[in-house]
């Protein structure tokens, strides 16, 4: 088992430090409510203080040894976000998100892209974070639409739209990924093949484990059971999908849509579900902030900070246009753009695929993404929390 140091230098336990970044991240998300935060706010700053970047009471090596933890609570956020397709729920919403989507994307896409040609960035790297941009993180959306529990058209449209902006993102990055790589690819039609397998492969599985496991569920009445067989699932294909080099979060929101609309059984769990998720989500979160650098702020620079604007700024606009044209209520028009301001883990998956194929282009990228994404995830909660608010669709927790 592996061992490791913490607080103090001697060899502890490889559970203690699953103990202890737990404990931390709750003590931190109750402190964050007592000032009128959201708690992933306190669980993400509870990791960045206690992480390499600023008291290194856990290390980068403590941090990436329980990436266990964070691939099951990631698992678990996209089979919740799967969970949006529910087919009768799409019917009722489905022309205005879908727009909304398209929306939001192209202005991302554009806005950033162009931003980052105007500042010196050649066009290849500026269109990848262009489609990188499109992305907005599922984990502290629903975290802090559970938390104030919120409820109304506007949240179910910012929950809709996160969730499709994950798909579009990918489809969108493997594609110009795959177009980036033929001139310095030996076998062409590999390399346009690539994005294929990796999304084909992902719907392949995501669709046969969530099928099985509806079927399954069908004969089960044991809640106990149920929530074993939806943790498993996850595992399963979230381990598949590494194992054969797919989308792994692809994979799992895939098998959520699937069992969502084909298992009446499942809708039953996922109170029991959320009970069972919250120590992980408080871990993935605590794990997250502390793998923040915040030592890369200071070399920003002008691209990342055109990114960091841009992106926002194309997603506000993009929606605003799409609500002008289709005379959708003024909430949507003032406020979805600014629910969709957090992003973490999908643009750190993409930038790995990134380090790992071609580290050269990944030294440009990757210092963007990851001194964006601290700024992101700090200010995003509280201001996801704001628009909930001005809606009034969530409420004040005690």
């Amino acid at each position: 088992m592996n061992e490791h140091t913490l607080f103090f230098d001697i060899t502890l336990h490889y559970l203690a430090p699953i103990g202890a970044v737990m404990l931390l991240g709750l003590l931190g998300g109750n402190i964050a409510k007592l000032i009128k935060l959201p708690k992933v706010t306190g669980y993400l700053l509870t990791g960045l203080l206690i992480g390499p970047s600023v008291l290194h009471l856990i290390s980068a090596e403590v941090v990436g040894s329980l990436s266990l933890l964070n691939d099951i609570a990631l698992g678990l956020i996209m089979f919740s976000i799967g969970g949006v397709f529910e087919i009768h729920h799409i019917r009722h919403v489905g022309k205005k998100v879908l727009w909304l989507t398209i929306g939001q994307s192209i202005g991302a896409l554009l806005l950033t892209t162009f931003a980052l040609r105007l500042v010196g960035l050649d066009w290849y790297p500026s269109v990848l974070l262009g489609t990188i941009g499109i992305v907005t993180a599922p984990a502290a959306t629903i975290l802090v639409i559970r938390e104030f529990q919120a409820k109304g058209e506007f949240t179910d449209t910012l929950l809709t739209v996160v969730a499709m902006s994950n798909i579009i993102c990918i489809l969108s990055f493997q594609l110009v990924y795959a177009f980036g790589n033929l001139p310095s690819s030996d076998n062409v039609l590999l390399a346009v093949l690539s994005p294929v397998y990796e999304l084909g492969g992902s719907l392949i599985i995501g669709f046969a484990v969530g099928f099985l496991i509806s079927k399954w569920e069908q004969r089960v009445h044991d809640q106990a059971e149920l929530l074993m067989i939806i943790i498993a699932g996850v595992m399963l294909v979230s381990g598949l999908a590494h194992t054969l080099n797919l989308q792994p979060l692809f994979a799992t929101l895939i098998m959520g849509a699937v069992t969502t609309n084909l298992s009446l059984m499942h809708r039953l769990v996922y109170i029991e579900l959320r009970q069972i998720e919250q120590p992980l989500y408080i871990a993935f979160f605590v794990l997250a902030g502390a793998s923040l650098h915040i030592e890369l702020l200071p070399a920003l620079g002008l691209a990342g900070i055109c990114f960091f604007i841009f992106r926002v700024a194309g997603k506000f606009l993009g929606i605003y246009i799409v609500a002008k044209w289709l005379k959708l209520d003024e909430s949507i028009k003032k406020y979805l753009g600014l629910g969709m301001i957090v992003q973490a883990g999908v643009a750190i998956g993409l930038i790995d695929i990134i380090n790992r194929d071609n580290p050269e282009l990944g030294a440009i990228i990757t210092p963007i993404v990851l001194a964006t994404v601290l700024l992101y995830e700090t200010v995003g909660p509280p201001i996801i929390k704001y628009t909930l608010f001005k809606t009034k669709e969530a409420v004040e927790q005690d």
